[in-house]
């Protein structure tokens, strides 16, 4: 196996360990690690997202120096898809400049991109159209003349690229990333806890014998009654013996 087939073989399964939400890769024949088959699944909010695309990519031998391409197999109506399938895209470019297009190197192909960078650029792209720079005029001048009946047709071919797909396919879910607890950290919150009860009950006790003191400072001595004075005695008398 050669270098590029060694670094392709990795990278699905890479892909088939941890798949990634919006995309799922395998081999279109098990003996050719050249040719993957790709599902895409419609980005949300747009008029693509009842829909899960069909597609291949092809990869060349001096992968990843030079980039892959990527044909749409389901139909699909896209301002930067050609009408045979084939996707215009900056990250499918040769690497190096190129005048004409007037895009910049670091857009367009780098060896240190790989199947999942493309895919993830594809579906931003069906997100957000570059009418500027179509594949297919018509259906960019559409996209921007009359989006209604843009909108109306793709519905229509999600709904017929859904039909298309095998009948055992099932679109792998991303698996979710649910953070450990720890104990020691629980326990000491709990502990935390307790001894900020004991806090507040020591402080109400602080504010209930002030509150009795300032009581006793506000009784008026001279106005008491013979019966309140025997009282107030006796209660002193009682704090002496207690000392």
């Amino acid at each position: 196996m050669n270098a590029s087939a060694r670094i392709l073989q990795n990278q699905l399964k890479e892909l088939i360990k941890e798949p990634i939400e919006g995309f799922c890769c395998e081999l279109s024949d098990e003996s050719d690690l050249y040719i993957w088959n790709v599902f895409l699944k419609g980005p949300g909010e747009t008029c693509y997202e009842k829909g899960i695309y069909r597609a291949q990519l092809s990869f060349p031998e001096d992968y990843p120096f030079s980039p892959p391409k990527l044909k749409f197999l389901s139909e699909i109506w896209h301002p930067n898809i050609y009408e045979d399938g084939s996707v215009c895209i900056s990250i499918l470019h040769p690497p190096g400049e190129d005048e004409m297009s007037g895009e910049r190197p670091e857009e367009r192909w780098l060896p240190t991109q790989n199947a999942s960078t493309i895919l993830l650029s594809v579906l931003s792209m069906l997100s957000d159209p570059n009418i500027y720079s179509a594949a297919n005029v018509d259906c960019a001048k559409q996209y921007r003349d009359d989006r209604a009946s843009f909108n109306l047709k793709n519905e229509r071919l999600a709904q017929k690229a859904l039909r298309e797909l095998p009948a055992d396919f099932k679109m792998p879910e991303p698996k979710k990333y649910v953070p450990p607890v720890s104990e020691d950290i629980m326990g000491d919150d709990a502990e935390y806890e307790i001894d900020i009860e004991d806090d507040e009950e020591e402080e109400a006790d602080d504010e209930e014998e002030v509150d009795l003191d300032d009581d006793e400072d506000d009784i008026d001595l001279e106005n008491l009654t013979e019966e309140e004075r025997k009282l107030l005695e006796e209660a002193g008398d009682d704090d002496d013996d207690e000392e």
